[in-house]
């Protein structure tokens, strides 16, 4: 069972403000309170594996150090004309990327051109509970970010 527990690094560049004690000086943190440095958060099972997956179609193919053939080609296809050719690239390339990852099983994929993007509909299931779910990911252009939606 897929279980991670740690610190998260979204937005860490920001400083931390929630929950943050004045200590002395008018700073954060104190002797009796620490700095608080991200968020505590814990990830089990279908979330971690639809994070990962998420986390490699926002990484160009090339980008990740020591590993050329992870993360995606799909940001090369933002700006295509919409062809039959292109959606079949489009899927292949999504298929190719959830391969990648042995929890996840791609059932369907589809996409569909939007005005800043391509939003893609993906049907998959995470091993071993095999509970179909609807993913729809937006690539976005403007923020050049692929984003979950509900």
């Amino acid at each position: 069972m897929p279980q991670y527990i740690g610190f998260s690094t979204q937005q860490s560049c920001k400083p931390p403000t929630r929950n943050a004690v004045a200590g002395s000086g008018n700073g954060f943190g104190s002797l009796l309170e620490p700095i608080s440095v991200g968020r505590k958060f814990k990830i089990t099972d279908q979330q971690l594996v639809i994070n990962d997956f998420i986390n490699a179609l926002n990484i160009r193919q090339g980008e990740k150090v020591g590993q050329p053939a992870y993360g995606t080609t799909l940001w090369d296809f933002v700006f295509e004309p919409n062809t039959q050719d292109m959606q079949f690239l489009l899927e292949t390339e999504i298929r190719r990327v959830g391969a990648l990852d042995p929890r996840l099983n791609i059932e369907f994929v589809k996409a569909y051109p939007k005005e800043n993007g391509i939003l893609m509909e993906v049907q998959a299931s995470v091993l071993p509970f095999n509970q179909s779910m609807i993913l729809s990911v937006f690539f976005d252009s403007t923020t050049n970010t692929a984003q979950a939606r509900s």
